[in-house]
């Protein structure tokens, strides 16, 4: 797997989530200051339900867009020793030798990259799985008690 590739198809989905957002923050925008918006009533509250809808849609922008520029700026380590920030690692299951792909990214967590049919796992360092991986070396075994497996580190790249 190729990190440059993921890191670029994960920008490609963070940018269609911002395009979706600056829709849906429009539309939330319109709607809180259209005319059929103002309060006729105490309890009618449509207005500032859209207005708090925009906000949040404001702020989501505003996040994704600096995620977008902080995996733009990313540096990659060189060393290849230790699990550290920007590794993509490659684990595989002691068992069943069913792979594991799993990027230690400063943003973007909770997102999944497929490519070539192989799924790769967004982490930030607060994540458990991060958090089990790094410092950690080629070879070494790592147990997730959430899946109840073990993998060993057999790649980073």
């Amino acid at each position: 797997m190729n990190k440059h590739q993921v890191i670029d198809t994960l920008i490609l989905q963070l940018e269609n989530s911002l395009n979706i957002a600056v829709q849906s923050a429009t539309h939330a925008h319109q709607d809180a200051t259209h005319e059929q918006s103002k309060a006729e009533t105490q309890y009618d509250s449509l207005g500032i339900e859209m207005a708090y809808l925009a906000e949040g849609q404001s702020k989501r922008i505003e996040s994704l867009r600096q995620d977008i520029q902080v995996l733009k700026e990313t540096a990659f380590p060189s060393q290849r020793e230790q699990v550290q920030l920007a590794h993509l690692v490659h684990l595989v299951d002691n068992q069943t030798d069913a792979p594991l792909w799993v990027f230690i990214l400063p943003v973007a967590g909770g997102n999944k990259v497929k490519l070539n049919d192989v799924i790769c796992q967004i982490v930030t360092p607060n994540a458990p799985i991060a958090k089990k991986l790094l410092k950690q070396s080629v070879g070494d075994d790592v147990y997730f008690d959430w899946l109840d497996k073990e993998y060993e580190i057999f790649e980073l790249i």
